[in-house]
């Protein structure tokens, strides 16, 4: 009897080091906005996560509106930086450790016209946002409804469109702390809000998540020293 228990426990043993090794080994797939930030700051640092624990990561650009179904439909893993405005409401993704920085939504503006927060909230202008930007913005200023919002899930080339004078006014998110894109310097900006922003993953990695948290942690604490 003791021969059979013994042999159980082994064998649970050998299964569990082996479903951990499996999931640690396993390649993962995480996705990544092509905006300056996130190409200098963001996917440098959980690039450094991942490899601190010896996790295999692709690493792949998706348009914005894309990025969150291909995690909920576990086509990828997680995703580098999101504002928490932005995946709050989906249950599948986690936060993995400490933001990474705060961010701003903020109102993008050519010269000559006005910008401040009235803009979105009294006379109807058409302003170029990703669909997670102006499902954020909906919320949080109901009455901007009434604009009409022109769609474009590239957020790195919406300040080049206004730039080139095809719009004057368009929804961007960027670090307070990280230096400032250099498509924006020429910009006027109004902050309509602050966030948090942090890397996701896909809720079935949890374990993982916690690995990487203190990762992040460590890097985050040397980056400040």
């Amino acid at each position: 009897m003791n021969i059979v228990i013994i042999g159980l426990i082994l064998t649970f043993s050998v299964a569990s080091f082996a479903t951990e090794n499996q999931v640690t080994s396993t390649k993962l797939t995480i996705s990544y906005i092509d905006h300056p930030s996130i190409l200098n700051k963001a996917l440098p640092l959980i690039e450094k996560a991942y490899q601190a624990e010896n996790i295999n990561v692709d690493f792949v650009a998706i348009p914005s509106h894309r990025l969150i179904n291909e995690i909920q439909s576990q086509h990828t893993d997680g995703d580098v930086i999101l504002a928490k405005e932005i995946f709050a409401p989906y249950k599948e993704l986690i936060a993995v450790g400490p933001p990474l920085t705060k961010v701003q939504f903020v109102l993008l503006c050519v010269e000559g016209v006005p910008c401040n927060q009235r803009v979105i909230q009294t006379s109807p202008k058409t302003i170029l946002a990703t669909d997670e930007s102006m499902r954020v913005i909906l919320n949080k200023f109901p009455t901007s409804r009434r604009n009409r919002y022109y769609q474009l899930n590239q957020l790195g080339r919406l300040p080049h469109l206004l730039q080139e004078q095809r719009f004057e006014y368009a929804i961007y998110v960027m670090s307070s702390s990280w230096p400032i894109p250099q498509a924006l310097e020429h910009l006027n900006r109004h902050v309509l809000f602050e966030s948090h922003a942090y890397h996701v993953v896909h809720k079935k990695h949890a374990a993982l998540a916690e690995k990487i948290a203190v990762r992040i942690t460590e890097i985050l604490n040397n980056n400040k020293k």
